[in-house]
């Protein structure tokens, strides 16, 4: 029994040792290991051990970006066979609390990648909250065993059954090992981490990142939905929160979990009607100015603050439809405030030194000097934007060329540089040199055309803006 467990890991040591200089070499390895683990199964099939690695490895696979453009099936896929490992281990061992969350997370990811996909949106919606409402479940089950393992670790020392004294040190790691199908010399130990009251809160805070995620489905959100995920922050979440939430660190990291979740689910109620403009944008900036939330060093903090402000400025420019003529002065000055405040968040995230993501940072200040260039267009015609068209439109081409830069020296940016190639192209086009477009279009003609796809369907230039540059390309 215990050779798989450790030739599986081998394989999976292996894996790690390849994985930053030879992605399908990793890739290899690891397959191997699933593979070593999937044989173990077939001879132990209530092994616990090699159940939970498979699963894991499966998943871990899937969130590497770099080892997904040598799979030979899409992420859809893979996640699904993660999540279906995971229901295996699941049967063998209901309890274990890292299962269970791990469980959570992969219905998390395949949720996600099935709401990024474009095809059946209303489908792909019913079945993404399935997926998410399954996970908070989940999360739930796991959090309610946490706290069972910290109460039963926190009791005095007691006597057992037997009269014997019980020795265990609460706060040590403990070791368990099932072994049902081997013989005692041969079970395989696996540790268990000792749980804390920080252990709790992160299981807390993905619950409210999964709330959050629910609030971002759909063009129009179903009000119900709305009304059982506000009840669940306030009667299940926030008590949690608060009770096992301790100076420091955590406090940083709850006023960004809250300023995120208040931030979509005030943008789910602004796009349903529930909510006024005026509303929905005095409860963005009150999330953003918690006390607790200290961004001058925090990158994804930055991006996430910048992403609040951009859904915002979409939210608000898509109910233009419905503005009286009166209002439209209001809106256009109010979506250049927030584009300019996206902006500024962007550009002091890449002013930190060490930066993982730059790449993909530059990428958002180029889209945000375009958003703002759309400004002057119709049917706003914002003053301010269409006096500073031209040094917008060459500020998005700097932006593009920098992160087009940064990728090449990058192996794990290369989708960001040929995205970054496209639009720096794209920007020159809009400025009035359509030469390097045309170029591209004719190497790169499919890229070309979802690239421009995606900058209409993110708000990044208008269908008209568009159709005007498609006509060159023709």
């Amino acid at each position: 029994m215990s050779f798989w467990p450790v030739a599986g890991v081998d394989h999976e040591e292996a894996g790690e040792k390849w994985r930053a200089g030879d992605a399908a070499k990793s890739l290899r390895f690891f397959n191997r290991a699933i593979e070593t683990y999937d044989a173990g199964l077939q001879q132990f099939p209530q092994s616990f051990d090699l159940a939970y690695n498979k699963a894991r490895l499966q998943y871990e696979v899937s969130q590497q970006p770099r080892l997904l453009a040598h799979l030979s099936v899409p992420l859809i896929d893979l996640l699904q066979l993660a999540l279906d490992s995971h229901r295996t281990a699941l049967r063998i061992d209901q309890d274990n609390p890292d299962l269970l969350f791990n469980t959570a997370q992969v219905l998390t990811s395949l949720a996600e990648t099935l709401n990024d996909s474009k095809s059946s949106p209303e489908l792909d919606r019913n079945d993404t909250l399935r997926l998410l409402q399954e996970a908070l479940e989940l999360f739930q089950r796991c959090l309610n065993v946490q706290e069972f393992k910290l109460d039963e670790a926190q009791e005095p020392t007691a006597h057992d059954h037997s009269g014997n004294l019980q020795t265990d040190d609460p706060g040590s790691d403990r070791v368990s090992g099932n072994a049902s199908d081997a013989s005692e010399e041969e079970v395989w130990a696996s540790v268990e981490e000792s749980i804390t009251k920080g252990t709790l809160l992160d299981t807390t805070l993905v619950q409210l990142n999964t709330l959050t995620t629910i609030c971002t489905l759909g063009s129009t959100p179903n009000q119900n939905d709305l009304a059982w995920v506000e009840e669940y922050y306030r009667t299940t979440l926030l008590e949690k929160i608060n009770a096992y939430s301790s100076s420091g660190t955590s406090q940083h990291e709850i006023a960004i979990a809250k300023a995120k979740f208040i931030s979509a689910i005030s943008d789910a109620a602004f796009r349903s009607r529930r909510l006024d403009a005026a509303t929905y944008e005095r409860e963005l900036n009150a999330a953003f100015n918690d006390p607790n939330l200290d961004l001058n060093q925090d990158i994804q903090g930055l991006c996430d603050k910048a992403d609040a402000y951009l859904t915002f400025q979409a939210s608000i420019q898509s109910s233009l439809p419905r503005a009286q003529p009166c209002e439209i002065g209001q809106i256009d000055a109010v979506c250049w405030k927030h584009v300019t405040k996206a902006l500024d968040s962007l550009t002091a995230a890449s002013k930190i030194p060490d930066a993982q993501n730059l790449p993909r940072i530059h990428l958002k200040r180029g889209d945000c000097e375009l958003m703002r260039f759309e400004l002057g267009q119709k049917p706003l015609g914002y003053d301010l934007a269409v006096k500073s068209a031209s040094t917008l439109v060459k500020n998005a081409e700097v932006y593009y060329r920098g992160a087009v830069a940064l990728a090449k020296s990058n192996e794990a940016a290369k989708e960001e540089m040929r995205e970054a190639e496209v639009k720096e192209a794209v920007a020159a086009a809009v400025g009035g040199d359509e030469c390097r477009l045309q170029e591209m279009s004719k190497l790169r003609r499919e890229a070309v055309e979802i690239v421009l796809g995606d900058m209409i369907d993110e708000g990044i230039l208008s269908s008209e803006s568009v159709r005007k540059i498609a006509k060159s390309l023709t």
